[in-house]
């Protein structure tokens, strides 16, 4: 499954720098599971890969968006409409 980076955030709700870079971009994510980094290839740029901090907690069941609140930061990432 793909999926688009909506936004990354602090915790305290701001913008998190790396939004600015990554926003829109499209990833595959390889590894994700409570008390380990999430991993994630990006499609446009097989070469460069996200890990982030632990993830402390994730949601997305029976939603378009999938949210992964790890240690440092929130991620939101909406499913990629399949053709």
């Amino acid at each position: 499954m793909t999926y688009v980076i909506e936004s990354v955030r602090n915790h305290d709700g701001s913008v998190h720098e790396r939004e600015l870079r990554r926003k829109g971009q499209r990833i595959i994510i390889v590894k994700l599971g409570l008390f380990s980094p999430l991993l994630a290839v990006y499609v446009d740029d097989g070469d460069a890969v996200l890990q982030t901090s632990n993830v402390i907690a994730y949601d997305g069941k029976g939603t378009d968006c999938d949210t992964v609140k790890t240690r440092n930061t929130i991620y939101t990432f909406r499913k990629e409409a399949t053709s």
